[in-house]
């Protein structure tokens, strides 16, 4: 991994991996165009790419290295220009690695080489490129969701219509099949909405609407949104738990949608006759809101990760049926942005305990609305 800067591709950053692979002792190349931080032809080829991708402003994945010696012929090459307020680009991030891995080892690598960039620019004052680019993805987030679900309300309106048997008689099966198609446009629309809900909150552009939120009351009303998953899942639910007369500041309906979320976890990773509970308490200055499982539990690595957007417990496609891993990211940030916190407590095989903090009622802390 490397940063290049300037149209000459002056050297700024090398990791240990690069300079072993280019051959140089630390430091030695920095200040100095790429090209001469190789020995041989190797240099003049890598620089051929960044010019393509510097004078173009595009980003180029898994570019061979087109040099005549034998020790580049499986050199791969990524490279990501890093875009200045005025629409030039004033820096390249490259990436060589050594053989072609597999597709997917390639995307891998390309988000770990990604996050490397980010990280090496806000380390050397080019946090400001960093941050424009965090804001492009986030945009383009929003953008694609709202272009997303005019067709897929278009999609269900139609459904509706043929399965009323406006537009000739339906069977049975048909109706059938149009009950799968629905179920669907809306499992994908529910999806959609997830994504932008994650768009919205890492924009700044949510407001909250803060006022006394009775912990127990909150709790209650969650469960009784989500009770008839809990019944179809056969499990057992041993209610709210705690004093009620505890009250904390807080957006109610932030609130209710964090416990929503928590609670369809729970019933996501609980076996059939498993157990799921609710508890209130007050500790200090806090209000804490908990939700607890007999479920799978969670390993002691991924306590933190599972807060991380798209980071799912379970990776496999056929594991994302209830969602693409936001949910959690979501509700912290919904959470730390009303002066809490969602924490996590697990024991694998045993279940899991999910707890929302906020500011006590008695504190009556504002949350700025933004």
């Amino acid at each position: 991994m490397a940063i290049t800067s300037g149209a000459e591709h002056i050297l700024v950053y090398a990791n240990s991996a690069f300079r072993r692979l280019a051959g140089v002792a630390t430091g030695d190349a920095l200040g100095a165009p790429i090209a001469t931080a190789f020995t041989g032809t190797e240099g003049r080829a890598l620089n051929t790419i960044l010019d393509r991708a510097f004078r173009h402003c595009i980003e180029l994945l898994d570019e061979s290295i087109d040099a005549s010696s034998e020790r580049a012929s499986g050199w791969r090459c990524n490279v990501w220009p890093v875009i200045a307020d005025n629409g030039r680009v004033d820096a390249l991030g490259v990436e060589i690695r050594e053989s072609s891995p597999p597709d997917a080892a390639i995307e891998l690598q390309r988000q770990v080489a990604e996050q490397m960039l980010l990280g090496a620019l806000r380390e050397r004052g080019l946090a400001d490129d960093a941050e424009t680019a965090n804001r492009a993805k986030t945009a383009f987030l929003r953008a694609m969701s709202h272009e997303l679900r005019t067709p897929l309300n278009a999609i269900g309106g139609y459904i509706d219509l043929l399965d009323m048997g406006l537009r000739g008689p339906v069977t049975e099966s048909q109706h059938a099949d149009l009950g799968r198609v629905r179920t669907n446009q809306l499992h994908l629309a529910a999806l959609i909405t997830e994504v932008l809900n994650f768009a919205r909150v890492g924009s700044g552009s949510v407001t909250y609407a803060v006022s006394d939120v009775n912990g127990c009351d909150a709790l209650t009303h969650a469960v009784e949104l989500i009770e008839p998953l809990i019944a179809q899942r056969e499990l057992v639910f041993d209610g709210v738990s705690g004093d009620s007369s505890v009250v904390a500041r807080a957006d109610p309906e932030k609130v209710t949608q964090i416990l929503v979320n928590l609670l369809s976890n729970a019933i996501k990773f609980t076996p059939p006759h498993g157990h799921i509970g609710a508890e209130v308490a007050a500790v200090d200055d806090a209000v804490t809101l908990s939700i607890i499982d007999t479920g799978s539990g969670i390993a002691p690595d991924k306590l933190e990760t599972i807060f991380e957007p798209f980071v799912q417990l379970k990776e496999g496609l056929a594991d994302r049926e209830g969602g693409i891993g936001l949910g959690l990211s979501i509700s912290r940030d919904l959470a730390r942005a009303m002066k809490g916190d969602l924490t996590v407590e697990s024991t694998e095989g045993k279940g899991t305990r999910f707890t929302l903090s906020l500011p006590r009622a008695s504190e009556h802390e504002e949350v700025p609305t933004r």
